[in-house]
């Protein structure tokens, strides 16, 4: 979706922390769920951050509908395969 060399003007104007977190090869050294909560509202999909049980530390993402689920599952599989 972000054309080869796209990425950092995309977090600048996003305002995501291109530098201190490797978002280009997925080595993150932990778990950011808030920065891809802000990163897939940025992208226009629709999702809410879950923490369930409230004690969990793990958070889940919800998509508003089965059609946004497929969508973005459609989307992860084409990434997958590029």
């Amino acid at each position: 979706m972000i054309a080869w060399g796209g990425l950092l003007p995309f977090c600048e104007a996003h305002k995501f922390p291109y530098t201190t977190i490797n978002l280009k090869n997925g080595n993150l050294k932990k778990e950011e769920p808030r920065l891809l909560h802000r990163l897939l509202h940025s992208l226009d999909v629709p999702n809410e951050l879950l923490q369930f049980p409230p004690d969990n530390p793990s958070q889940r993402f919800l998509l508003p509908d089965n059609e946004a689920l497929a969508t973005f599952r459609i989307q992860m599989t084409f990434f997958k395969n590029v």
